[in-house]
């Protein structure tokens, strides 16, 4: 039974208020996320599945159109954590390219903005940096298609993958007990869906490249064309991109008619966990940024809560949003 002070206590505190409740700097940090253009011009769209897979870390999510202005992105920018630019087929946006250069320009003066590019976002990181579109080259045989890594030297000391091997990924009877580090290396968990990428002499070839990223690893196409596959930014620049998607191995579960997966992926514990890795890790990263809102507001504006999920583009996607840029310009 609760003695007498204790029971005043709690009558004194405000409803739903407990000793412990939590303050507004220990919510989860808010990411932006880059969407792909959509079949209507004044529209942008992103699959759910990425936001699903920077809420499993407890991120928040503000969706930025495709479209953006540089000045959209600047009042953005003082305002989230960090950005993801997620994967499809869209050139690169004048709003990844700003971007980019308030986050280089953030680094250099100690601030923190983590970028992380999927796929397509992963091929305008490349192009940005090396300040050349042709970097990426055509054809490649990866689509639809996961693989294992090819780890460099760079991998196993690098941010990204330092804690992977001490990670594990737990085991069954006829599933031997890994490290994330282990299942990247050893079980296709990282899935593709590319026919564009950079190749290793072409990235060595780039001094802008090599002066900005270090390949974190490489695979082979169907025909054994080798391309980039994974890379950090050097100097402690908070920039990753990955040209496979770390968010479907749990988020896109398509099936065809027949009752088949729409797409080869894995969505088993090694594959679940190589996600859950990489959402915690970039998540992680963006809760070091200071940005604010300006007001709770307009932060609850700005955030995907307020629109809607669909399912007009299964089984490409589980889920995804479509949104008016009018909206997000507005927010």
């Amino acid at each position: 039974m609760p003695s007498s002070a204790s029971s005043l206590l709690l009558l004194l505190l405000p409803p739903f208020v407990t000793p412990h409740a939590p303050t507004p700097t220990s919510l989860g940090p808010v990411i932006a996320l880059l969407m792909q253009p959509g079949l209507l011009p004044t529209e942008s769209y992103v699959p759910a599945s990425y936001v699903k897979w920077l809420e499993l870390a407890g991120a928040r999510v503000v969706p930025l159109s495709y479209h953006a202005t540089d000045a959209e992105v600047d009042a953005l920018f003082e305002q989230v954590n960090g950005a993801l630019w997620s994967g499809g087929d869209g050139a690169v946006p004048p709003a990844a390219r700003r971007l980019y250069t308030r986050a280089e320009e953030a680094y250099l003066r100690g601030d923190v903005f983590p970028i992380w590019g999927t796929c397509d976002g992963f091929e305008w990181l490349m192009q940005i940096a090396a300040e050349e579109d042709a970097v990426l080259t055509s054809p490649f045989d990866a689509w639809n298609i996961s693989m294992p890594l090819n780890f460099t030297p760079a991998a196993p000391h690098s941010r990204a993958l330092a804690d992977a091997a001490l990670v594990p990924v737990l085991g069954t009877s006829d599933r031997p007990r890994l490290t994330v580090l282990d299942a990247l290396s050893r079980k296709s968990v990282t899935m593709n869906n590319h026919r564009q990428g950079v190749t290793p002499d072409d990235f060595r070839a780039s001094s802008k490249l090599t002066s900005t990223f270090e390949i974190l690893s490489t695979n082979r196409d169907r025909n054994g064309k080798e391309f980039v596959s994974f890379v950090e930014g050097l100097g402690g620049r908070p920039f990753w991109g990955t040209q496979w998607h770390p968010e479907k191995n749990i988020f896109e579960q398509g099936m065809q008619e027949s009752g088949l997966p729409f797409e080869a992926m894995h969505h088993d514990s090694y594959a679940v966990a190589v996600s859950q890795y990489f959402a915690n890790f970039f998540v992680g990263l963006c809760r070091g940024s200071t940005h604010k809102f300006l007001s709770p507001a307009s932060e609850s504006r700005a955030l995907i809560y307020n629109y809607r999920t669909s399912t007009a583009m299964a089984p490409n996607f589980s889920q995804e949003y479509t949104i008016a840029d009018s909206a997000t310009a507005a927010s």
